[in-house]
């Protein structure tokens, strides 16, 4: 199993406008892959800046593939979701 985490940083004031817009992202991302499970979360405070981090978690039971981590950037940057995507890709810990 791995694990795809994106992670943005959103203006608070803005939040009511992107929150609509990132949940729609997720349900055309799991329509395209109905296996992909995708979690959303954000930090509980917003930074001194005015400032929250959101976080979209990505896993798959086979695992996620280049296709499959392109098709979900590709479908964000189609949306206009918010452009300083950092992405970090987990796998499992061997032993």
């Amino acid at each position: 199993m791995n694990l795809y985490c994106v992670y943005y940083k959103l203006p608070q004031q803005e939040h009511a406008l992107w929150a609509p817009k990132v949940r729609n992202f997720v349900s055309q991302v799991q329509a395209q892959m109905p296996q992909l499970q995708v979690s959303l979360y954000q930090r509980p405070q917003a930074s001194a800046e005015g400032l929250e981090t959101w976080m979209e978690v990505y896993q798959h039971p086979a695992g996620l593939s280049a296709s499959m981590l392109s098709a979900i950037e590709l479908l964000a940057s189609a949306l206009a979701l918010p452009g300083k995507r950092a992405t970090e890709l987990f796998v499992d810990l061997p032993d």
